[in-house]
């Protein structure tokens, strides 16, 4: 589906203006000839209509193979008579993060956009564009701005809902783990899987970035000083997105030393557990070994003067009375 917005170049725009919308494609390849501003969406744009674009705006092959095609890379690409932009906008899906792709097309008296129907940021500029007639008054490059924009925006939403697991994550990793809802079963598997989300969203700017800073470089770009302060404002708040997205990944990072520092200390406390049990038990050990031993001795044998019923229980006495003195002195000592 190919929608269209079109304006008169020349005339003045008042406040009131209301463009021409969704004009069919004889129609649009008349415009396209005349002293006419215009912008064409293409919404899961078929090979028929990319095509048809490539004949009526003479595209490059290289640029009609990536319209059709998901290249999973930002890139700008500068030819004679248009510019070539790919951006991609970040969204959840099944707890992952992944990107929509929006091809973006600039000449002399066109801006076009190919992209996805589930692609939000370019719906969103497209009828803001449709509705706002001072948007026209300021070129075609005002209108690559509003995508560019809209897809930054984006980013937003995705990294506040990634500081806000990992706040709670550090949250629950502090409290005890009595009563502790914040923390998850798992917390290892959670910070991982929210630090994977981080470099999928680092690798996403990282390359847009450099396409930025490319785009204000360019000469259809920079005619005029005000066009070239918009996207300088663009490229500032990606990179402001960058450090957020790095703040994050070291964020990730404490508090996966904080889990390991959680599991050493539960490591730590069960050896102590382990080690006075282990203390308890040895006058048991020592006492019940003891008299299994075999003397040497004399022709006579050695004649006790006490029966050996009451020696017996005079053992079995002694081993409670140790076993009780141990654990009173541990308990004193906050061991146990």
């Amino acid at each position: 589906m190919i929608r269209s917005i079109v304006a008169p170049a020349e005339s003045p725009i008042h406040e009131d203006f209301t463009p021409s919308r969704n004009l069919p494609r004889e129609k649009l390849e008349v415009e396209l000839k005349g002293d006419f501003l215009l912008w064409m969406d293409v919404v899961d744009g078929t090979e028929e209509e990319i095509r048809w674009l490539e004949s009526v705006l003479d595209l490059h092959p290289s640029v009609v193979e990536d319209l059709m095609r998901d290249d999973r890379r930002p890139s700008l690409l500068v030819y004679p008579k248009y510019l070539f932009m790919s951006l991609f906008e970040p969204y959840f899906k099944a707890n992952k993060i992944e990107s929509k792709e929006i091809h973006c097309l600039i000449g002399d008296n066109y801006f076009v956009t190919v992209r996805k129907s589930d692609v939000k940021a370019a719906d969103e500029a497209y009828n803001r564009a449709a509705m706002s007639a001072s948007s026209w008054r300021k070129g075609l490059p005002y209108f690559l701005y509003l995508t560019i924009q809209y897809t930054i925006d984006a980013y937003y939403p995705l990294v506040d809902r990634i500081s806000v697991h990992l706040n709670h994550l550090e949250e629950g990793l502090m409290l005890d783990e009595e009563n502790n809802t914040k923390q998850p079963k798992n917390p290892r598997k959670a910070v991982y899987r929210t630090k994977q989300q981080l470099n999928i969203l680092r690798q996403m700017v990282s390359p847009q970035r450099e396409v930025l800073s490319n785009l204000i470089s360019a000469e259809r770009m920079t005619q005029e000083d005000s066009t070239s302060d918009l996207f300088r404002h663009l490229y500032e708040r990606l990179l402001r997105i960058y450090d957020v997205i790095d703040a994050q990944r070291d964020l990730a990072s404490n508090v996966i030393d904080m889990v390991d520092g959680k599991e050493a200390s539960k490591l730590s406390a069960t050896v102590s557990r382990l080690t006075i049990l282990s203390m308890i038990f040895l006058p048991l050990t020592f006492f019940t070994g003891l008299f299994q031993l075999n003397f040497t001795t004399t022709n006579d044998p050695l004649v006790l003067p006490v029966s050996g019923t009451i020696l017996f229980l005079f053992i079995v006495a002694l081993m409670f009375i140790s076993v009780a003195g141990l654990v009173l002195l541990f308990r004193r000592r906050g061991w146990i």
